[in-house]
């Protein structure tokens, strides 16, 4: 087989003749504007609205290519791995095809339209609001959160605006397009996976074949690591032409989540034999491992916990929204930095959300390597989908067959999901259309795509949707849930410790990025919450209105922009961290937090733990802690404080340090617990101590968890409310001993942040007058601040 890569430099303009400009493919229109010096940055001030308008127009891009030959017994394909969206194709001004799904590979027999020599091609973007809007007026308009045409139209979701999310709905040739020269058959999807823990492994995947070709003279063979495993014949399914076959693998190594084992991965092999000749190969890096999920009646509901290979795995992630919202600026680079910032920071599942993008291949594979499972919805969220009309059934099918058959080999993935919130919004919402009795989506997400699933991917479990379980949607007796009670119907996070749900999969709380990236956007003119800048950089509804409810609720009346920024960062911390320690402790009633959200699509005020330009908040760093396999926690329940031991990990023993501060400096209580035996896999209770209300809420609590000499884990729990007791000035001080500084400080400190060039290996960490932080240098300079004071600027 050759590929001739037709990526790179295009020809493009606007079919009004307003822009003209050298695209690049893969790309997208909005970014070539940009990079042409077109149109300003739209991630700088009020830009973003200066997009809008061009979502009405339609674009044009064309380049030419050379054939040195035509060979009549080959066979030449074009592939487009992703147009977004609509768009007509030209090969010397013939029609080709059409493209009307962003997430689907479009493929078109070419042969008879190309020359021998130079060929020109052409690809017609259309306008992505203009037919969606002619739909809604002909077909209905549907409710959906944000742009209700969108629902008609499989582009991602999110480009037409969310609440953490700028308004660029543009389009562009957004993944590779490629001339496929072949002479015989090829292969695609092909797969592995355990069907059981003996090592009995299926082997399957699709063939296409020329018209007329007998499927007797090919034969599939598969090879594990370059080693032999066995040869399977191509035969007519109803689905097409395919291979399959069993195969027992004697010690064949697991792939485990980060925190239960190793990731393991094999290279296979899959060759398409004619006559004993090669006309193609796939080659597949996978692992091999069983998943399901654990449903059972526990006393107090049904169980909705993930096992993989017969363990339980308390998952401990995020969500993730795309990385951009001009994907031609996404790169594999980008991936990389954002999983390793995850593994760094404890995760080992992030949730694919529903309303952005199939992932790039990086992705996952960088998941399968660092053993990060994933949560993988379809792309449909917030709204009512119009599966009444055919055509729309019938594509939003094949996008799923199509994309679960490409990314099923990957181990990482460890659920099939139907739809983000939809289901929640046809009970509690206003998603009330019915056709024939059915909420519109429901034939998606209740029969198609669970019908696919089972035949394309027998060894994943699907869910419906998220939320789903239970008397309701969102209830908390089974199923996952959404808690969005707190932050956004403005519950106060204190609420997180009254829920009883079985898994958590969104819950959140909002925050300014870093001071640095508001500088990208704002000049110093705009630092006022309420400013035009920010509030086209924040898109909740009233969302900073919530920062400084909730600001004040916890620290106080403040309004120095530098204060609100970084408190903010710190209340979002400690409010995710009050609801992740709760359910932890819950282990395994509840058995999973997916807190919202991981990263950020553009610079933007929102729930994110890393912002846009990957500088990490608070969130990130609390993160790194809450999510240890070893967390000592200390919880006030009624007027006890209540000392519990979470271990991930195998059976242990450890001692425990228990201190009691008043945030004036003094130590009022100081107990420690020797010889711990903390069972694998286990929540201990070490005691219920009884404290007076009225230390208690001047106080703030520090634990030390040691196996024998070593330091395992620290965690603190603050139980004052900075708003009535307000701290002493903590007197922090370092000093610097080799490559490290060495902090200390006088007075107990919340939320300590080495100011430097760079973001340090630790940050936004506790430090009372027993303690020391030992930190890598980054940088010549250091500056050390806390709320102390950004409390009273």
């Amino acid at each position: 087989m050759e590929t001739i890569d037709l990526g790179g430099k295009w020809k493009a303009h606007d079919t009004e003749q307003e822009f003209a400009f050298e695209g690049e493919v893969p790309g997208t229109v909005a970014g070539d504007l940009v990079n042409s010096g077109l149109m300003p940055h739209p991630y700088q001030g009020t830009n973003e609205q200066l997009f809008q308008r061009l979502e009405s127009k339609s674009w044009v891009y064309q380049r030419t290519f050379f054939l040195k030959k035509l060979e009549p017994h080959l066979n030449y394909q074009l592939v487009l791995k992703g147009v977004d969206t609509l768009s007509r194709i030209y090969l010397n001004q013939h029609f080709v095809g059409k493209t009307e799904n962003m997430f689907l590979e479009y493929r078109f027999e070419v042969k008879p339209f190309l020359r021998q020599g130079e060929n020109q091609l052409k690809v017609e973007i259309l306008s992505p609001i203009s037919l969606p809007q002619a739909y809604q007026r002909n077909s209905g308009s549907l409710r959906a959160a944000f742009e209700p045409a969108r629902v008609y139209l499989r582009k991602a979701q999110y480009s037409y605006g969310w609440d953490w999310g700028a308004r660029i709905a543009t389009g562009g040739i957004w993944r590779a397009i490629q001339l496929e020269v072949y002479p015989d058959g090829r292969l695609f999807g092909s797969t592995a996976y355990l069907e059981d823990l003996t090592g009995k492994v299926k082997f399957s995947g699709y063939v296409e074949l020329p018209p007329g070709e007998d499927p007797s003279s090919y034969r599939v063979e598969v090879l594990l690591n370059e080693g032999p495993v066995g040869t399977f014949p191509v035969e007519a399914q109803v689905t097409g032409y395919q291979f399959e076959g069993t195969k027992t693998i004697e010690h064949l190594s697991l792939w485990y989540p980060r925190g239960l084992g190793e990731s393991t991965l094999y290279q296979i092999d899959f060759r398409l034999l004619k006559q004993q000749t090669e006309v193609w190969r796939e080659q597949k890096r996978t692992g091999f491992r069983t998943v399901r999920l654990l449903r059972e009646t526990d006393g107090a509901g049904e169980s909705f916990i993930f096992e993989i290979n017969r363990k339980k795995v308390f998952a401990k992630g995020a969500n993730w929204i795309p990385a951009e919202n001009i994907l031609s600026w996404l790169k594999k680079e980008d991936y990389q930095k954002l999983l390793e910032m995850a593994k760094d920071a404890q995760l080992n599942m992030l949730r694919v959300w529903g309303g952005g993008i199939y992932e790039d291949p990086a992705f996952y594979s960088r998941c399968d390597e660092l053993g990060i499972m994933v949560w993988q919805d379809f792309m449909f969220a917030c709204g009512e989908y119009p599966d009444h009309l055919d055509w729309f059934r019938k594509l939003a099918g094949e996008e799923v067959r199509q994309n679960l058959i490409k990314l099923r080999h990957h181990p990482s993935i460890v659920l099939w999901c139907g739809n983000n919130e939809n289901n929640w919004g046809f009970e509690e919402w206003d998603y009330q259309t019915k056709v024939e009795g059915k909420h519109l989506g429901n034939r998606l997400y209740l029969e198609d795509f669970l019908q696919i699933c089972s035949q394309e991917d027998p060894a994943r479990p699907y869910w419906p949707s998220s939320p789903w379980g239970g008397s309701r949607a969102n209830s908390s007796e089974a199923g996952d849930k959404h808690e969005w009670r707190v932050w956004s119907q403005w519950q106060d996070y204190s609420h997180y410790t009254e829920d009883q749900s079985k898994f958590v999969s969104e819950f959140g709380f909002q925050s300014a990025p870093h001071p640095k990236t508001i500088d990208f956007f704002a000049q110093q003119e705009n630092k006022n919450l309420f400013s035009p800048v920010m509030l086209t950089h924040n898109k909740q509804t009233e969302g900073p209105e919530r920062i400084m409810k909730f600001i004040h609720q916890h620290f106080g009346l403040v309004s120095d922009f530098d204060s609100i920024t970084y408190l903010s960062q710190l209340n979002q911390a400690e409010a995710i961290k009050t609801g992740v320690e709760h359910w932890r402790t819950r282990k395994y009633q509840t058995a999973g937090t997916l807190y919202w959200q991981w990263n950020d699509s553009w610079p933007v005020f929102s729930w994110s733990a890393i912002d846009y330009f990957k500088r990490p908040k608070a969130l990130y760093y609390y993160t790194r802690r809450f999510y240890a396999p070893l967390l000592p926690i200390a919880k006030r329940i009624g007027d006890e404080l209540v000392i519990f031991i979470i271990n991930d990990g195998e059976s242990c023993k450890l001692s425990l340090e228990y201190e009691l501060w008043t945030l004036a400096g003094k130590e009022v209580k100081k107990m420690t617990y020797q010889n711990l035996t903390v069972p694998a896999d286990s929540v201990v209770q070490v005691d219920r101590l009884k404290v007076s209300p009225s230390l208690l809420e001047k106080s703030i609590a520090y634990l030390k968890l040691k196996e024998g000499t070593k330091l395992k884990a620290e965690n603190h729990e603050l139980l004052a409310n900075l708003r009535w007791n307000p701290p002493a000035n903590p007197q922090i001080s370092f000093r610097t001993e080799g490559e490290h500084w060495l902090i200390t400080s006088q007075k107990p400190a919340l939320g300590v942040k080495i100011e430097t060039e760079s973001s340090p290996e630790d940050n936004f960490f506790t430090l009372v007058p027993s303690t020391s932080k030992r930190i890598k240098k980054v940088g010549d300079q250091i500056q050390l601040v806390s709320a102390y004071d950004y409390l009273f600027r």
